[in-house]
This record gives structure tokens, sequence and C-alpha cells, in this order.
């Protein structure tokens, strides 16, 4: 079955569901321009009967099904005609789809997010403004790449927005050299030198533990309360902590970024830097 035929039994039922058209129409002498308007109006409406289209399609060709073919009415002929000659209406109904679905998963993780705002913002780890109008939550790893390209836009938003605090959530979850650049990273806190020690050790390609000592080191940190720090319960606590908020608003990538209780979808400095314009200019 081809896709054209498989589209059109999808757009033929919701056509008649809304009475765009009906079976009893001439299509023979409707023109395709007024066709292709009215299928875009239904999928437009209605952008899931295209993706559960794709879907079917594509079911079906892992299961290398033949389904029997059936003779097309004059309705579905033409309406196949339609697609054939206009596959974008199929992909922007799509499109509108997958952007529906994105708009629901955000506004329902917001909400999950608001049971949680005050482990997602507490600040056992900052940077910033401590008394900052706006909280930027970083949640991250130090082995992430992508973690790594965000280190110095969080640090050029902190030098460029005086009433802003970031909160750093080192998740720890890619490599056993995470945990140990973790625990360096809130040993250094304890010294007033996170920011510091966290651009260092996004800079290296593979930080390991000698590294960062070596880090610790030129940062000029007390080594004996440093190495303390390192190992206590307390730091082991945290990270606990911080884990379990990262579970708990299920968290599966990173860097995941919240702007005071809100999630990010923001990567790039500039793209940052509108996301708290827009919350400052709203008040």
């Amino acid at each position: 079955m081809s896709k054209a035929k498989l589209f059109t039994s999808a757009v033929l039922s919701a056509l008649l569901a809304y009475n765009v058209a009906s079976a009893t129409v001439n299509f023979n002498d409707v023109p395709e321009e007024e066709i292709a308007r009215a299928v875009a109006s239904v999928l437009k409406k209605n952008p899931q009967i295209a993706y559960d289209a794709v879907v079917e399609y594509h079911k079906m060709q892992k299961k290398n099904a033949v389904p029997e073919e059936k003779k097309l009415t004059p309705l579905e002929e033409k309406l196949a005609e339609v697609l054939k000659d206009n596959p974008a209406l199929v992909m922007g109904a799509i499109q509108i789809y997958e952007q529906n679905k994105q708009q629901e998963e955000l506004l329902a993780k917001a909400e999950s997010y608001k049971v949680y705002v005050a482990d997602i913002n507490s600040d056992e780890i900052f940077a910033g403004n401590p008394n900052g109008k706006y909280v930027l939550a970083e949640f991250f790893d130090f082995a992430c790449g992508y973690c790594k390209q965000m280190a110095p836009r969080i640090k050029k938003l902190i030098e460029n927005n005086p009433d802003l605090k970031v909160v750093f959530k080192p998740v720890a979850f890619l490599s056993k050299s995470s945990e140990i650049a973790a625990r360096a990273s809130i040993a250094a806190s304890k010294q007033g030198k996170f920011l510091d020690m966290y651009v260092k050790i996004m800079q290296e390609v593979r930080p390991n533990e000698n590294s960062i000592e070596k880090i610790a080191k030129d940062l000029k940190l007390d080594m004996r309360r440093y190495k303390d720090d390192f190992s206590s319960k307390e730091t082991t606590e945290l990270l606990a902590k911080i884990r379990k908020t990262a579970d708990n608003i299920k968290i599966t990538s990173v860097p995941t970024l919240v702007l005071n209780g809100m999630p990010l979808y923001a990567v790039e400095e500039v793209q940052l830097q509108r996301a708290i314009d827009v919350l400052r200019n709203s008040k």
C-alpha cells in the first residue's frame, strides 16, 4: 500500500467526519486547489491524523506487511492525487502535531517542576547574586560535551546580569570522573572558588583526579580542607540530594536549565539572555 493510499484513507475519514466533503459529491468537478485547501484545513485542526497515518505505514513496512489492495472510490482517487501533488500538507500537519506535543510536554513539565521548585532552587552551590531576583538552575555533568560548551555562557550570564543567581546541580551519572569532578567542585565551593573550578574542569577534555587536584592547587585552595570536603559525608549527601531532585523532575539529558522554576529550552547565550530579559520585562 502506498503512502498516498494510506494517507488518503485517514484523511478521508476526517473529511467526512467534519462534513468538509461527502460521498455524494462529484469530485471530478471540484478543482484540486479547493480539495487541497479542505484537506489542509482538516489536517490543521487534527494534525494527529497525519501522524497516525505515518506511524501505521511504518509499522506495516517493519512487518513487511502487504495489505489487500482495494479499488479506490472517486473521492479517494481524487484525494490520493491531491496528497501526491501536495506532500507538504502531510509534513506540515506532522510538524504541527509535534509542536503541539512538545507544548503539552512543556506545560506538564512546568507543573511537575512547581512541586519541587524549592529543591531545584536550593543554593548549596551557587554563583552570582546571593539574593538574585532571577534564579537559573543548571543540572549538568562534568563529562558532558554540551555542558562544557555551556560553562562559558553561564559565566558570561553571571557577569552580565547582576540580579541573577545561578545554582549548580552536578548530577554525576555519565562516568566515574563525573563524580570526582562534582566532589571537587563542591569542595572548591566551600572556599568560595566554585565558579573558577567549574570553568577550569569544563576546559579539560578528559578530567581525572590528578588533573582536577592540580586545578585545586593552581586556585590556591587549602588542600587539607579541600581533601576533607572532597570525601566528606556532607558532600556525599548533597550529591544524593541533587540526584534525587533530578529523578523527581525526570531529567533525562544534560544540560537541563530551569529559570525561576520554569523549564528553559535554550542553549545559546543570546537565547539564555533573551529568556532572562523577557522575565525581567514582564514584571
